[in-house]
């Protein structure tokens, strides 16, 4: 029986030491793994800072090369702003001045063909302004001549909806003569400018003194590009030399010769004739 219970302890102790020696060596074995795999990550960590490394180069060398471009691009530039006589400031200056044209001559699109008549002198403005445009030596880059062609393409289209003039329309009455036509309210509300309606109506008017019931006159409201009215103070060589009409006064012939159907004496003209300004 005490022999039984010394087996019994042997046994114990047996298991015991089995356990502890299996613990240390499974320890050992979870080091060994540990110090792999972190060996392994070492590995790896060093090979992506050498790859960190050429990748840092390669953006060093890409930038070095940006920058010589840009430096080649900058010293072209340079170039092209000397032989157009500007720097950059004076090409974006001018780049926004074509955009202001462009802009404005939107705003003149938008109108009536009636409402663009009475607002030509801004057209005449604008185009004045596109002119001295062309006239500098930046309008020669790519950029500014497609510019400048969609500009005057837009200004064509707007001279093309732009009428000769603006009239209302009378309609003769009994007992109507171009006096009495002249003075009514809704006409001139001013007797003296029946020459007016007489001009402007001398296809019908054979005879400023003979005038028919239901004929249809234009009132003008405007005066075209082509004509001229007459203020007081005015004769034919004073009109001929105004920068508007020919600027040379010996032209006065060439009005006269326009206007025969309405001037008996180029000597003689009249406040609110309407001439006819033939082409320079």
């Amino acid at each position: 029986m005490r022999f039984g219970k010394t087996i019994a302890v042997f046994l114990i102790l047996l298991l015991a030491v089995s356990v502890n020696v299996f613990g240390q060596e499974e320890r050992k074995i979870k080091m060994d793994e540990y110090q792999a795999q972190l060996a392994e990550v070492q590995v790896r960590e060093s090979g992506a800072q050498e790859k960190i490394s050429d990748l840092e180069a390669e953006i060093a060398e890409l930038k070095k090369q940006i920058d010589e471009t840009q430096a080649k691009i900058d010293d072209t530039w340079a170039e092209i702003y000397g032989m157009l006589g500007t720097d950059k400031a004076g090409v974006d200056a001018y780049r926004n001045e074509l955009a202001s044209i462009s802009s404005e001559l939107d705003g003149l699109a938008a109108l009536s063909p009636e409402d663009l008549f009475r607002q030509k002198k801004d057209l005449k403005a604008l185009a004045a302004r596109l002119e001295e445009a062309k006239s500098s030596k930046i309008a020669l880059m790519t950029e500014m001549k497609n510019n400048l062609a969609e500009l005057d393409g837009q200004m064509a289209a707007l001279k093309n909806r732009m009428p000769a003039n603006i009239y209302d329309q009378y309609t003769v009455l009994n007992g109507d003569y171009l006096w009495k036509i002249s003075k009514k309210e809704e006409v001139y509300a001013d007797p003296f400018q029946w020459i007016r309606i007489y001009s402007v109506n001398k296809d019908q008017i054979k005879d400023p003194d003979l005038i028919y019931a239901g004929q249809i006159f234009n009132i003008a409201r405007g005066v075209g590009d082509n004509e001229y009215l007459v203020v007081k103070g005015d004769f034919l060589y004073k009109i001929a030399g105004m920068a508007k009409v020919y600027g040379d006064p010996t032209k006065w012939t060439k009005l006269y010769e326009a206007n025969k159907d309405l001037i008996i004496d180029p000597s003689l003209i009249y406040p609110h004739q309407v001439l006819s300004i033939p082409e320079k």
